[in-house]
């Protein structure tokens, strides 16, 4: 079993190669990625560790707490993102070829952390601080090993990098009162995803360390597929349209374009 998963990144990361391409192409490996990370995250997330002994351990000494932030949060906030960073309007208008972008951007964002920290999860099998707590009271054991990185503090951090990339990025207002706005904004999505770490360790369930992971982590899956999807990994043809009169489809619409 555990050498089957094992294949599940081999299997992914060749992907992105081949979704340089745009066209359908593009849209294959796009949404491709995105189912094919959300399974390897599940399946790991019903797994059990790779090996008998942790590749970092913990004194799991700790008492066991009821968790201030509970899993449905977590996923409600990812999935408010997806539906914001589509909805909102961008620097092309409303429910254009860009919001589509974000959608899949934060989509893929979102699929990425998930298999990642649960994929490294298994292969690190750290004891949570409250282990022997759990293991005595006899909940949640199949969590009990789980420990690095925090998932919590993962989609937290994607969430809050994701909105202030797509805040900074579609609100190009310079005057004074925006860039006060934008600033705001982004203190009070850090200052959420900092509070969720607090409450991850308060509560027993990470070390500081696993909370440091997971921060670093959801950071850089928000920034590299935010970049993927509208900086340097944006499709090639999006920069040079065709001079000429089309008929434009997007999920979101069906209209013509006339280039001059």
């Amino acid at each position: 079993m555990a050498n089957s998963r094992i294949l599940i990144p081999i299997l992914i990361i060749p992907m992105v190669c081949y979704g340089c391409y745009g066209g359908w192409q593009r849209e294959a490996f796009d949404w491709g990625l995105i189912l094919g990370m959300a399974t390897g995250g599940f399946i790991s997330s019903k797994a059990e560790p790779f090996f008998e002994k942790p590749l970092i351990n913990g004194p799991g000494d700790k008492e066991y707490r009821e968790e201030q932030v509970p899993d449905p949060w977590v996923w409600g906030a990812s999935i408010a993102t997806v539906g914001l960073v589509a909805l909102l309007p961008n620097q092309e208008g409303w429910l254009n070829d860009r919001s589509y972008r974000h959608l899949k951007g934060a989509e893929q964002a979102a699929a990425a952390g998930f298999f990642i920290k649960e994929f490294t999860k298994d292969l690190v099998g750290r004891p949570r601080p409250d282990y022997y707590d759990r293991l005595e009271l006899g909940i949640e054991l199949d969590e009990a090993r789980k420990s690095w990185p925090s998932g919590h503090t993962t989609h937290a951090f994607n969430v809050a990098t994701y909105l202030s990339l797509f805040t900074w990025d579609e609100w190009r207002a310079d005057e004074p009162l925006a860039i006060a706005a934008k600033s705001g904004i982004t203190a009070l999505l850090a200052a959420g995803a900092g509070w969720v770490c607090w409450t991850r360790v308060a509560d027993n369930r990470h070390y500081p360390g696993d909370v440091a992971a997971g921060a670093v982590l959801g950071a850089g899956t928000a920034l590299f597929f935010y970049s993927w999807q509208n900086w340097w990994g944006k499709p090639q043809g999006d920069e040079n349209p065709s001079q000429s009169s089309i008929i434009e489809a997007t999920p979101f619409s069906i209209g013509v374009r006339f280039t001059f």
